[in-house]
């Protein structure tokens, strides 16, 4: 099955990318934008050497376009954009199975038995002294699979465990244990340490009736459960109302696309592929052009005539929306804001691991500063004058046919189990 080459159109204001020009490592087929750059490295002397054609082009967009009327774009979305408390707790569940399990003391329980779970504290000894990364507090540990709690495969050194089976809570143990001669630190391979352990409790894993206060505080930092959900819902909202701009956004754009008139000349939408081309092949085949077909071909089971013709239709929607928003850009007047662009420059250079301005316009300028830079300062405008489009657009919001969660995100504070020396 063929890897479809997605190309995604002008990047939307303040975005991490800019169309047209190549970039580092940009992989088609992931859905990139097909003139993202990324990754922040510099031109090396092999790709200075190339001869690219985009720098040689200063096209006014106006001349190649007649606009629609864009004052009042009619768009119609489909999302479900409202966020209300049951979103809130349903999306909590899915975070609690999906990370899950969970556990809580059990106070039925007093002596460790098969199968329980233990939370201890414990200190690893060496001669009697506390050795680095050996002492954790409050872990659940599975005492019968000698690992940490819900991990289902062996992660402690042999032993371990086992001086904890038949252990009463409140007890404190010294168990002795040998690291194996293999054992990744030195200071401790082959050698017989001893971990005292302190029972703290029996432990029993968690329903959703279980979920307290103390259960928020650890894993959300949240004072309470009520404040837990008040995170997770405003959460919900803020990704709703990103994907809503987004979403409209993406409307905006396929409505100028499909509503203005562009003509671009031949010789600058060949250039700008063949520029796209010689990055691609610098970036992925070692600056080696016999290389592409089979470079291709593995990737995305395409053929290079196949992968040429995605990359050309893509550039020619890039190249569309560039000229569309420069041409509202020149019409309304829109005028670069100096703080503006600096912080947008600054926000590509620590998106994308730039040491430099000069570094980020290189790369975004085929290897001439001065045309990134230019480049850049027009793609910032073109935002602007979309996002001015995109405020006043007129839009529609049509409910999904079918509304399905599937997706389970992480909650704002992951569940980490300690790592020390008792780990593999």
């Amino acid at each position: 099955m063929k890897k479809k080459i997605v190309v995604l159109m002008l990047c939307t204001m303040m975005a991490v990318t800019a169309l047209g020009c190549g970039g580092k490592k940009n992989n088609a087929a992931e859905g990139t934008e097909i003139a993202e750059s990324v990754n922040g490295t510099e031109t090396t002397e092999a790709e200075a050497a190339v001869e690219y054609e985009s720098p040689a082009y200063d096209l006014k967009a106006s001349d190649y376009v007649t606009l629609c009327d864009y004052s009042k774009v009619p768009v119609t979305i489909t999302g479900d954009y409202d966020v209300d408390d049951q979103d809130a707790k349903d999306y909590f569940e899915q975070m609690f199975s999906y990370y899950g399990p969970f556990y809580v003391a059990d106070d039925t329980k007093t002596t460790v038995g098969e199968g329980d779970i233990v939370n201890v504290d414990y200190v690893g000894k060496l001669d009697g002294e506390a050795f680095d990364n050996g002492s954790a507090e409050d872990q659940n540990i599975d005492v019968d699979n000698n690992c940490s709690a819900g991990s289902q495969s062996s992660s402690f050194i042999d032993g371990f465990t086992d001086d904890l089976k038949g252990a009463s809570v409140g007890d404190v143990i010294d168990s002795d244990v040998t690291f194996p001669d293999n054992y990744g630190n030195a200071d401790l391979a082959g050698k017989q340490v001893v971990f005292t352990f302190t029972v703290n409790s029996i432990q029993k894993e968690m329903t959703l009736d279980d979920v307290d206060d103390e259960f928020a505080q650890k894993q959300f930092q949240a004072d309470t459960v009520d404040d837990m959900y008040a995170q997770i819902k405003t959460f919900l909202e803020n990704t709703a109302s990103s994907n809503k701009d987004s979403d409209t956004y993406a409307a905006v754009q396929q409505y100028l696309l499909d509503n203005c008139k562009v003509d671009i000349p031949e010789d600058y939408l060949t250039a700008r592929v063949n520029d796209y081309e010689k990055q691609f092949v610098q970036n992925n085949c070692d600056g080696d052009d016999s290389k592409l077909e089979d470079y291709v071909s593995k990737q995305y089971n395409m053929t290079l005539d196949e992968v040429r013709q995605e990359w050309r239709s893509g550039m020619e929607k890039n190249i569309s929306m560039e000229f569309i928003t420069g041409a509202i850009a020149e019409k309304e007047g829109t005028e670069l804001d100096e703080d503006g662009f600096s912080s947008y420059v600054q926000t590509l250079m620590s998106s994308n691991n730039f040491s430099s301005e000069e570094d980020l316009y290189k790369n975004y300028g085929y290897g001439d500063a001065t045309y990134g830079e230019k480049y850049l300062r027009q793609i910032y405008v073109d935002n602007l004058a979309l996002q001015s489009v995109k405020d006043n657009a007129e839009v529609t919001v049509e409910a999904p046919a079918e509304t399905e969660s599937t997706e389970s995100a992480e909650p704002q504070e992951a569940v980490d189990a300690t790592e020390t020396e008792a780990a593999n």
